[in-house]
């Protein structure tokens, strides 16, 4: 179980990513059911070693900062409290919106997960 913060009127949520043997701690990542897929920013996945590459699935996802080209990648794990994918496929990009973010955590995670959103509680806990 972890704590969902309100943020911008937003639930916020932190998560951990592992790759190569590193782990990035990220703490304003929005908990948004309406993304298909789970967005993190590119340099901040390169402090782990996740870099995109000339052979990497290019995807365009559209969204409340538009339409965005991002990059497929398969991290280790996806963690938020309790609640672990391994592996995990992420999308990498610029998430340049008009407030601060650092990813968003998307329904695939969601779904994997067999997450529940508890907004009474301001949780988010596995089902």
């Amino acid at each position: 179980m972890t704590s969902i913060a309100i943020l911008y009127n937003l639930p916020f949520v932190s998560v951990t990513l592992r790759a190569n043997g590193q782990t990035l701690h990220l703490q304003r990542v929005l908990l948004d059911s309406g993304s298909a897929g789970s967005l993190f920013k590119t340099d901040d996945l390169r402090s782990i070693g996740v870099t995109g590459e000339m052979t990497d699935r290019i995807r365009f996802m559209s969204g409340i900062g538009g339409r965005e080209a991002v990059i497929e990648k398969q991290i280790d794990a996806l963690e938020v409290g309790n609640l672990i994918a391994q592996p995990f496929k992420i999308q990498m990009g610029s998430l340049a919106y008009d407030f601060a973010m650092d990813g968003i955590l998307g329904a695939d995670f969601l779904l994997v997960t067999n997450a529940i959103i508890d907004f009474k509680n301001l949780q988010l806990r596995n089902g």
